[in-house]
């Protein structure tokens, strides 16, 4: 149970930091300046990479790959995890899809930018 608890926390910090609280738009959103930013660990590649959302809130509509809060924290503090990076099959260029804590699943641009650094 403090796992789930925990794991509902960090989704809710990193959805803050990714600055995606406006939820119900058709279409894309630009982040207010500066640029939200994040870090994402690749478990395909054991590699943290950082990243800049460049839209939110963008149509669900074409391919998007699973964005989760890192339950191990393997970039640092509110770091996310996703399974593929650049170069990987299945890596879809930075289109992702969050579920939130309360069952919402949001859409969002965010490129990951290399090189990847393995985890501290």
């Amino acid at each position: 149970m403090k796992k789930i608890a925990l794991i509902a926390l960090v989704a809710a910090a990193a959805v803050a930091a990714l600055g995606l609280l406006t939820l119900g738009s058709a279409s894309a959103k630009t982040p207010p300046k500066p640029l939200p930013r994040v870090v994402v660990y690749v478990e395909s590649q054991n590699l943290c990479f950082d990243s800049v959302v460049t839209a939110q809130d963008i149509p669900d509509r074409g391919r998007f790959q699973t964005l989760a809060p890192d339950p191990d924290e393997n970039c640092g503090a509110g770091s996310l995890i996703t399974e593929f990076g650049p170069g990987d099959q299945g890596y879809v260029g930075g289109r992702w899809e969050l579920t939130m804590p309360n069952g919402d699943v949001i859409h969002f641009v965010c490129p990951l930018l290399g090189p990847g650094e393995p985890p501290a």
